[in-house]
């Protein structure tokens, strides 16, 4: 009698169990196709942003636009990983329950991805800003190897933050990398190698590659 009510006992939990742990992992399915949505969505609205900037004809309204927006984008990005700090979470972990923490992951996500946008269009402008504001140079760095670490971007996404990563110079350039959206008229870029048009020349200096484990936590812990 015994064993069989050990086995009416391992039915009822799993009847109990099992479908509670469905549904969480459906309800985790679920959030992250919602976020998957909105974030196309933004991407949409990054590259009309851009594309508004990219229309000014005066190089010094062109600065001044990128200025604005891209300090916005850092004010944002900071808060955010102030918050996913707080909350102890980091790249790689389960789409969060919380939805202060959820709006923090969204946020780094996509002012990462927005920023990448305006460095790949603007090289010249953005290479600039970047290398008069070291912190922000420091906090896009933080926010492309958060994105490379994520889970939840597609691979056209992921294949995006590589190339971003690569123009800013924070990853190993791959030997013919080209900035295929860079409209660089004979200068290299101030990120100290040619892009765009400037396919030819000298080998690019090779940086590290981003490599998952605990210890790139570390490396950019103090960022």
């Amino acid at each position: 009698m015994w064993p069989a009510m050990r086995c009416l006992l391992a039915l009822l939990l799993g009847l109990l169990c099992g479908p509670m742990h469905s549904q969480a992992a459906q309800a985790q399915s679920t959030a992250v196709k919602i976020f998957q949505g909105l974030f196309q969505q933004r991407r949409a609205e990054h590259k009309a942003a851009v594309e508004t900037i990219q229309r000014l004809n005066d190089n010094v309204k062109q600065q001044k636009m990128v200025n604005i927006v891209a300090s916005k984008a850092f004010e944002v990005l900071e808060q955010s990983q102030v918050k996913l700090r707080e909350a102890g979470y980091i790249p790689g972990m389960d789409f969060p329950e919380d939805e202060n923490v959820r709006d923090a992951l969204s946020q780094t996500l996509e002012n990462t991805a927005f920023l990448g946008e305006i460095l790949l269009h603007l090289p010249d402008t953005m290479h600039q800003l970047l290398h008069q504001n070291k912190p922000w140079q420091l906090l896009f760095t933080w926010g492309l190897f958060f994105a490379t670490q994520s889970k939840f971007l597609d691979k056209k996404t992921n294949s995006f933050i590589y190339l971003v990563s690569q123009e800013l110079g924070v990853a190993e350039r791959d030997p013919n990398f080209s900035n295929p959206y860079a409209r660089r008229s004979g200068k290299q870029s101030a990120g100290g190698s040619a892009g765009g048009t400037q396919g030819s020349g000298s080998k690019a200096k090779k940086k590290k590659t981003f490599k998952k484990g605990p210890q790139l936590s570390r490396q950019f812990g103090d960022l």
